[in-house]
């Protein structure tokens, strides 16, 4: 399931050896030399700064002038986002490493939207730096909190220039799905970590969503039954491994209420909840008795296995159970913001031949639903067919 969490960029495993060049927490100096750099000025634009992120990251102080006008863009009544990808580790992505990075990842982020004709920004936490610690080693999660701040400031740059085109995006900071989460062998131990550590990191990202007049906030770093078999060691020996269904669930549901009511503080703007759990799995429906009463929108990942037959399947058990979690939360709106179609749940050789059909599948059941989606964001960054392609297009044009 690891490899399924997100498709979001790596990008600390393959530019480890980039740092910026200043202290993020000073403003830059006047120049000793003719012809120097000024990273960043009183001029300096959103798409200046975005492009020199590598060299300079702006303080908190510098971007006001840009953070101060920031507004929250109106929505469509159906969104349509495709997300990036830029491959797992060993895996060939779209970027080069010897070039300058940034004029890559917006090069990347305008081929997207332009091909599949979307109104949401593709760009995502992971895209910016820093990539690493000052001795070059992998950032450890949750991020310490100057990291995170230098991370914070870096995305508020990029996603305001995204914004400054029409963009609009969710805000999230999505651990990158090869990173391993502490799990705990004691909730004391759990709760202990979760107010030290992951709250604070919560709070910041909040402050710099509202900051930055993001239209949407994800509050957690993994769909939140992952989170919580994660965090808990479902799986593995920790804590809830021989817990009853209603005790993960009460588990589960004040881990929800703290995060919500900690974030609903800063930001003002749609919070949502991002969720995935494979209900074709035995032993796992009891995910589909919560209620995200309170949260603005849900978010529900969809990974299609085999071929179009089975996705059909696949999807009219997801749907079912989808519904009820929507339901037990009043209703509110949910979008189908992540439709994946992996190489590694298609027999090899014939994802080029199934993708296609099973993108097909998934939107027409989705069309289906009792409650639909009011959007979808399937993974155009991934996709290997041009048939896959060109019918995602086209349906982007056509609803």
């Amino acid at each position: 399931m690891k490899k399924s969490i997100k498709v979001y960029l790596l990008l600390a495993l393959m530019v480890s050896g980039f740092a910026c060049s200043n202290d993020p927490d000073e403003k830059p100096q006047d120049p000793e030399e003719e012809g120097e750099e000024i990273f960043f000025s009183d001029t300096t634009s959103l798409k200046s700064a975005t492009l020199n992120l590598m060299n300079y990251i702006p303080t908190w102080e510098e971007l006001e002038r840009f953070t101060g006008p920031a507004k929250r863009l109106t929505l469509p009544s159906y969104e349509k986002r495709v997300l990036s990808w830029s491959g797992l580790p060993g895996e060939e992505g779209p970027f080069d490493t010897a070039r300058n990075w940034m004029p890559q990842v917006l090069e990347y982020s305008s081929s997207l939207v332009g091909y599949f004709g979307v109104e949401g920004g593709v760009s995502t936490f992971n895209d910016v730096p820093p990539f690493s610690l000052a001795d070059g080693s992998r950032i450890p999660i949750p991020y310490p909190l100057e990291i995170l701040d230098a991370k914070l400031r870096a995305n508020t740059v990029l996603y305001l220039y995204e914004k400054s085109l029409g963009l609009y995006n969710t805000y999230v900071h999505f651990y990158p799905p090869d990173q391993e989460i502490d799990k705990f062998t004691t909730q004391a131990q759990f709760y202990t970590w979760f107010e030290n550590r992951f709250l604070p990191e919560k709070v910041a990202e909040a402050k710099a969503a509202e900051l930055m007049k993001a239209e949407k906030y994800i509050p957690w770093p993994l769909e939140f039954e992952l989170f919580i078999a994660e965090v808990g060691g479902i799986h593995d020996g920790g804590f809830l491994s021989n817990s009853s269904e209603a005790a993960v669930l009460a588990f589960a549901n004040d881990v929800k209420t703290k995060i919500l009511n900690t974030v609903k503080v800063e930001y003002n703007g749609i919070v949502v909840a991002h969720l995935y759990n494979n209900y074709e799995r035995p032993g796992f429906d009891y995910w589909d008795q919560m209620s995200y009463s309170g949260f603005d929108e849900i978010h529900f990942a969809l990974f299609p296995p085999v071929d179009a037959q089975t996705t059909g399947l696949y999807m009219d058990t997801q749907i079912e159970h989808y519904t009820k979690v929507v339901r037990n939360s009043g209703n509110i709106p949910w979008i189908a913001s992540e439709i994946s179609v992996y190489e590694w749940y298609v027999e090899d050789g014939k994802l080029l031949e199934y993708e296609k059909g099973m993108y097909e599948t998934v939107f027409t059941k989705l069309e289906a639903a009792p409650i639909p989606p009011k959007g979808i964001s399937p993974a155009g960054g991934y996709m290997k067919s041009s048939a896959a392609k060109e019918y995602v297009k086209n349906y982007f044009a056509t609803h």
